[in-house]
């Protein structure tokens, strides 16, 4: 499955105790600030379909800057667990930007976020104080499957294994949640 990321997403109920259990029974990774800027292209309004299913983003970290394309696994028009991602690393953001501008690429939102990485049974787990939005968990399989509905119901039992109190699955994403927040979509 290369290049494909299966992730859940959800709201925290109780960021304290979630950080608790998981503190006892993972691996702490990293705490890190990330600044995440989407665009979208003039000529493809990744707006216009629904769900929204493609996002290109800029991520700034302490660490550096990455680039990065997800393509959601939208099929009959439902929430997609799954999507084609493509990422690497780059030096100069004021560059890139500018090379995007000049190709018609719209700076949409930008999702800031404090998020703790943590790593258990072939999946990472990110819990995230996202500004203006609140806390949320994601899991993402980290490991060898056959197949996405192989990873998801992995990820969906390690979620039940932790026993961490969450909220609706959210299939959104934090750009789109934000672009909603500010009444753009």
């Amino acid at each position: 499955m290369e290049n494909i990321e299966v992730e859940l997403k959800f709201p925290l109920i109780n960021f304290e105790d979630t950080i608790e259990k998981l503190n006892k029974t993972t691996i702490f990774k990293k705490e890190e600030y990330q600044k995440d800027i989407y665009f979208i292209p003039f000529h493809r309004n990744f707006l216009d379909k629904k769900p929204i299913s493609e996002w290109l983003r800029i991520r700034q970290t302490k660490e550096g800057f990455s680039f990065n394309y997800k393509n959601w696994h939208n099929t009959d028009n439902l929430p997609a667990v799954s999507c084609d991602e493509f990422e690497t690393n780059f030096e100069n953001l004021n560059a890139l930007k500018s090379i995007l501008e000049k190709l018609n690429f719209k700076e949409m939102v930008t999702v800031e976020k404090t998020r703790n990485s943590y790593e258990f049974k072939k999946v990472k787990i990110a819990v995230d104080e996202v500004t203006g939005l609140g806390y949320f968990i994601e899991l993402e399989a980290n490991g060898d499957f056959s197949d996405v509905e192989e990873a998801k119901k992995h990820l969906y039992g390690i979620l039940e294994e932790l026993n961490i109190n969450v909220g609706e699955q959210n299939f959104k994403g934090y750009p789109h949640l934000m672009l909603e927040k500010k009444g753009l979509i």
